[in-house]
């Protein structure tokens, strides 16, 4: 069991109040967790993350007055190691991928369980995921290489050739490659990668 101290702090930046109370409320019947604030849009969320220091914020990705997407970019520069996990109700692509070229660590969608958005939350916080630093300790020689090879872009087919192994098995080297890192696609691994200094844009 996690001592005080080690309590996952976590704020909830949503503009839709059901949703937001709903999620806050869940997570602080975790022991693990511990829901610092709830902020109804972009500015609140930057306000009470700079008063609350969270080790994780869940940031709705449209939201009045400040965007999620520039809520995201102003946190990750002030609050050293916070994690930005975002949240939204239409899979965006390109917003996705602001997002996560903003600084979030990753992408969840609304329609998911509570389980999954609070497994994502533990795998991404510092205090349960141990910081991005063990990455490389995590991956074996393999599960790197393949990575890397996403990072250049490559597909699974082209991965297979190359490494000289079916495709089967680097779904498979992905699939461990995902669950060590808390990622739940190619795009958000390579995020991790990259941040971890592992793979180079």
């Amino acid at each position: 069991m996690r001592a005080p101290a080690d309590l996952v702090k976590v704020l909830v930046a949503d503009d839709q109040t059901l949703f937001r109370t709903g999620l806050a409320r869940m997570l602080s019947s975790d022991r693990r967790v511990e829901v610092v604030g709830q902020a109804r849009d972009g500015e609140e969320a930057i306000e009470q993350a700079l008063a609350a220091k969270p080790n994780v914020v869940l940031m709705d990705l449209q939201m009045p007055r400040v965007t999620g997407v520039e809520a995201t970019r102003r946190l990750v520069q002030e609050i050293p190691g916070l994690r930005v996990l975002a949240l939204s109700a239409y899979a965006d692509k390109a917003m996705v991928g602001e997002a996560l070229a903003s600084g979030a660590v990753g992408f969840v969608d609304k329609d998911v369980s509570f389980e999954d958005i609070l497994d994502r939350i533990l795998s991404i916080a510092p205090a349960s995921a141990t910081g991005l630093k063990r990455v490389r300790a995590k991956l074996s020689h393999r599960e790197l290489h393949v990575l890397r090879q996403v990072a250049d872009g490559l597909s699974n087919k082209q991965i297979a050739r190359r490494l000289g192994i079916s495709e089967k098995t680097v779904r498979n080297h992905l699939s461990r490659v995902f669950n060590k890192l808390g990622a739940t696609n190619r795009t958000e691994a390579v995020m991790h990668a990259m941040r971890a200094g592992l793979v180079t844009a």
